[in-house]
């Protein structure tokens, strides 16, 4: 199917139309209009769509008008082409994108009801039942989580509203400026200071408690996405792979340099996993290198091998994906001859470290006992 021009303009993120019906009006900083004014006012100008979600909402608090004609609002990869200055939900300013992924993006936008300056999540759409599954997952256990004083006393983000825009699932949280990934990769120094290492990682381990006592796994524990308040508190986000326990999910997520060997091997997912993924964070905290360099699902087994050894025999042998990654004599297919099972002690991985350092992440790093 052809795209239309105008929905060509917003491929590149260009509006070919926009403009702000409140100031349009000549009615100067009114804080928010009934959707009926705003038919009455341009009717004539707005799409179907546009009408039809005029009319479900109950206020309107910042409007534009373009002319893609409901046509055009989605890339290939079923993530929302956004504008700038467009508005989200008749609420919600675009300002920039800040963030984009597998599972949809992350825009700055500056919340017309409030004004303050809020991260929207626009997830991709859901178009199979398994996606649709794992948005409703997401955005439950992000509500699930919320509580009095959650922010501060376990890291989470804070939620400031949750919507449906063009057959997008969107999430508003807190905007936060930096991750720690973002401290070690462009700031002046690619690892954390040991003060503030051990601060992030006690945060770290009360939302993983605060978390589990709810029955729920993180699933992608990562520097990425750990981010920091302006004076330097922590906030954990993106629940796009957790889950709930009583779920017995066997779904591998997450991201490969800090996932459990457990998950490719095929077993049920449990807290044990973000316990792995807390251990190379912590551990690229301390270098500001990964621990487990690996690319591929081959290559992570290896990679974990060469630091820790083989794991246990029983473990091999009960995993239900054991035989794609490990040979009859129980070896790693990608078993490098220069990269023998334990040949790079944990320690040297660690740059030497303090003792107490290396058996914070050895202990995180223990496989379950089965």
């Amino acid at each position: 199917m052809e795209t239309s021009q105008a929905g060509a303009r917003r491929r590149e993120g260009v509006s070919g139309n926009t403009w702000s019906a409140l100031s349009a009006a000549g009615t100067g900083p009114i804080r928010s209009k009934s959707p009926r004014a705003i038919l009455d006012l341009f009717g004539p100008h707005l799409s179907h769509r546009q009408k039809l979600e005029l009319a479900a909402m109950e206020q309107v608090w910042f409007f534009t008008v373009d002319d893609s004609n409901d046509d055009g609002y989605d890339d290939e990869n079923d993530n929302y082409m956004h504008v700038r200055k467009e508005q989200l939900h008749y609420r919600y300013e675009v300002q920039k994108l800040i963030g984009k992924g597998s599972q949809g993006l992350v825009l700055q936008c500056l919340d017309h009801k409030t004004k303050t300056l809020v991260a929207v999540k626009m997830m991709s759409l859901p178009l199979c039942p398994s996606t649709a599954s794992r948005q409703m997952t997401e955005l439950e256990v992000t509500k699930e989580l919320q509580g009095k004083a959650s922010d501060d006393l376990y890291g989470v983000i804070r939620v400031l509203d949750t919507f449906q825009f063009r057959g997008h699932n969107c999430l508003v949280v807190e905007l936060l400026k930096k991750s720690l990934y973002d401290v070690m990769s462009k700031g002046s120094i690619s690892r954390i200071c040991v003060r503030r290492l051990r601060e992030y990682t006690r945060t770290i381990l009360h939302f993983l408690l605060y978390a589990k006592r709810r029955g729920i796994v993180h699933g992608d524990i990562k520097p990425d996405n750990i981010l920091l308040t302006a004076d330097g508190k922590v906030r954990i986000i993106d629940f796009g792979c957790s889950c709930y326990l009583k779920s017995h999910s066997q779904t591998v997520g997450g991201t490969l340099p800090y996932m459990s060997p457990e998950l490719p091997l095929g077993y049920q997912v449990t807290c044990a996993v973000d316990m792995w993924a807390l251990g190379c964070t912590v551990a690229e905290m301390a270098t500001g290198k990964d621990l487990f360099d690996s690319s591929t699902y081959g290559e992570h087994l290896p990679c974990c091998v060469e630091i820790l050894g083989m794991p246990p025999t029983k473990m091999v042998d009960e995993a239900p994906n054991g035989s794609l990654y490990f040979d009859p004599e129980g070896l790693p297919y990608n078993l490098s001859q220069q990269r023998p099972p334990g040949s790079l002690s944990l320690q040297r991985a660690l740059q030497g470290h303090h003792p107490q350092l290396v058996d914070f992440v050895s202990r995180c790093l223990h496989p379950r006992q089965r």
